[in-house]
């Protein structure tokens, strides 16, 4: 756990989220958001291990939770209506995935070493 970076163990937190969340709807009757949230929940658990997949998965949740909101919004007494605070919450979570595969491409790129410039690139030193 203490080798995991900052992104990786907010996608574990996340995931864990989503799947007490799943277990309430599943609770309160609603069987299509609890199969929604468990699912994403434990892919975003499940891959919060490795840095590339978690890039991946959290991209691939934001698009999912960004369309639900849309979807929930656009389709008053539909199937994924969630009202106002479920829509808000759908909406901050697509937010919240996108952030955390930004947050793994920034520090795959902080954890790159880098190397100056040699003679035979191009440069050359006046």
């Amino acid at each position: 756990m203490a080798q995991l970076s900052w992104p990786q163990r907010t996608a574990l937190a996340l995931g864990a989220l989503l799947v007490t969340w799943a277990l309430v709807d599943l609770a309160a009757g609603r069987p299509p958001l609890a199969v929604l949230h468990g699912a994403t929940g434990l892919a975003m658990a499940a891959t919060a291990f490795r840095r590339p997949l978690t890039r991946l998965v959290g991209t691939l949740m934001g698009v999912v939770f960004l369309v639900v909101f849309a979807y929930g919004v656009g389709d008053q007494g539909g199937p994924l209506d969630t009202g106002f605070a479920g829509g808000a919450a759908h909406l901050l979570l697509g937010f919240a995935s996108v952030a955390i595969a930004e947050s793994c491409v920034w520090c795959e790129r902080s954890s790159t070493p880098r190397r100056l410039p040699h003679p035979s690139d191009g440069y050359r030193s006046q």
